[in-house]
């Protein structure tokens, strides 16, 4: 039973395996995003503040992004916190499938690995579009060590199919020490129902296991000057009995039989305002309704067990734009709480994990040149996990890291340059011993492209700044296509 720990480190075959996987998945996305890109139009501006071309006289003039940036451009909270929904909706894809429902810790971990995650981020001003576009692709790629490399990918494109409807397809991918997940989202929905203002999807997650498949139900309210309110009800893993059900009469039964003994349901409420007087705000909160799952191993009784799971998230976002100057700041905060227990039926060995997360953030987007932006953000993140059960010492965690960050991107035409300065100081007491404290100072060096009107890319090499082996501090790229 493998919910007392983390699985160990994957062998160098495993490693070399997931790599070339992941090496093929990027370099053929790169290569669809480049020949999407060469039969594109001549580029006129991106979020990175590329310069615009004088539309044609004989053509209507082209919507300025300038003008669209109260609508478009900024951050939001939007994908930290769907990752954070998608964490606690699979099961697969984490050191240990049977284990707790975070898993934030797992070696080969160290102290730079928050700098390595935070190097290759997007641009914390090209959020909000990213979060409204329909179709679009982004990745990027960071070196880790001489042998693994962590990803991200996301591709999206929507389909309008009746009056009012659209099919939606979504591929993420995310591989570092922590994660090796990839999952498909099909979404099918409606808008403006009756001329309401009200949208309704249905959203399926297929993946290989049919037991670890979920599926959501959405339902948005738009009205206009005002925001959105957006309601998601999801079956976290609904199929589960089912399968059982066909499998246990079949000739070669599996070791292990799963029923969930309550309904499996998750809930997320968001809210987001349009800006007022320069200011906008977003709200999150949602919850994994308490759940429990008997556990049964036919030819190993002792370990027959029941497993209970439940869950409380929360967020917001508060952000003002100045009116007369070209700054916005803003304030974030990201948090969750994670229960997990395991109680044994035939011994006693029962454990209970509690696994907390959370994050606060305040920052400052400029742009004071069509050609120039700039970022800063400064963050602090506690990462506390109790431990306790009747054979497991009863450990406490406690984990403070402090983040900073100074960025500027310049594009004066389709060569550019993104120069970022990282840090942070992280204190760590208790299990699990991995070395991850200490500080840090990162300088991280990259050359931008278009090669599109749509289509940004980035690549270059960070260097340690406090580092007694030398400032070399691998490498590292990045990938937008945003069509407008």
């Amino acid at each position: 039973m493998g919910g007392d720990g983390i699985a160990d480190r994957p062998s160098q075959t495993r490693r070399s395996a997931r790599r070339d996987r992941a090496l093929a998945t990027l370099m053929g996305s790169a290569a669809l995003l480049a020949a999407a890109s060469a039969s594109a139009e001549e580029p006129r501006g991106d979020e990175t503040g590329g310069a615009e071309e004088p539309p044609d006289e004989d053509e209507p003039p082209a919507r300025d992004e300038s003008d669209a940036a109260p609508a478009r451009a900024g951050f939001t909270l939007e994908d930290d916190w769907d990752r954070l929904w998608i964490r606690l909706f699979a099961r697969t894809g984490k050191p240990d499938p049977d284990g707790p429902l975070l898993q934030r810790f797992h070696e080969p971990m160290g102290p730079r690995y928050q700098l390595d995650m935070h190097t290759q981020s997007y641009p914390m001003s090209s959020e909000k579009r990213w979060a409204q576009q329909a179709t679009g692709a982004r990745l990027w790629v960071r070196s880790l060590d001489e042998m693994d490399l962590a990803n991200r990918l996301e591709l999206r494109t929507e389909i309008e199919t009746w009056e009012d409807g659209y099919v939606r397809m979504q591929y993420d991918q995310m591989q570092d020490w922590t994660t090796d997940q990839r999952f498909l989202r099909f979404e099918v929905g409606h808008r403006d129902i009756a001329g309401a203002g009200v949208d309704a999807a249905l959203r399926a997650y297929p993946r290989f296991e049919k037991n670890d498949s979920d599926i959501e139900a959405i339902v948005r309210y738009r009205r206009p000057g005002v925001g959105q309110a957006r309601l998601r009800v999801g079956a976290l893993d609904p199929f589960i009995n089912a399968t059982f059900t066909v499998v246990r009469g079949a000739e070669e039964a599996p070791d292990e039989f799963v029923w969930q003994l309550d309904p499996p349901l998750a809930v997320s409420l968001d809210l987001r305002t349009e800006r007022v007087a320069g200011v906008r705000a977003e709200v999150y909160g949602g919850a994994v309704v308490p759940q429990q799952r008997r556990h049964r191993f036919p030819d190993a009784p002792e370990d027959d067990h029941l497993r209970r799971r439940e869950a409380l998230l929360g967020g917001g976002l508060v952000e003002w734009a100045a009116a007369r100057f070209p700054l916005a700041i803003g304030a974030s905060a990201l948090g969750v709480r994670a229960q997990m227990d395991w109680e044994y039926l035939e011994r006693a060995d029962d454990l209970s994990v509690g696994e907390t997360t959370v994050s606060a953030r305040a920052y400052a987007l400029s742009r004071p040149l069509d050609t120039l932006r700039a970022e800063g953000w400064v963050g602090r993140t506690t990462r506390p996990e109790t431990r306790s059960g009747t054979l497991t010492i009863d450990s406490e965690r406690a984990d403070r890291e402090w983040l900073w960050s100074l960025r500027v991107l310049w594009m004066p035409a389709r060569v550019g340059l993104d120069v970022q300065y990282l840090g942070n100081h992280r204190r760590v007491e208790g299990p699990p011993f991995l070395p991850l404290g200490g500080t840090g100072n990162r300088l991280g060096t990259r050359m931008m492209l278009m090669l599109g009107s749509d289509f940004w890319t980035s690549f270059g090499t960070a260097w340690a700044l406090d580092s007694e082996s030398g400032p070399y501090d691998r490498a590292g790229m990045t990938l937008i296509y945003a069509p407008q």
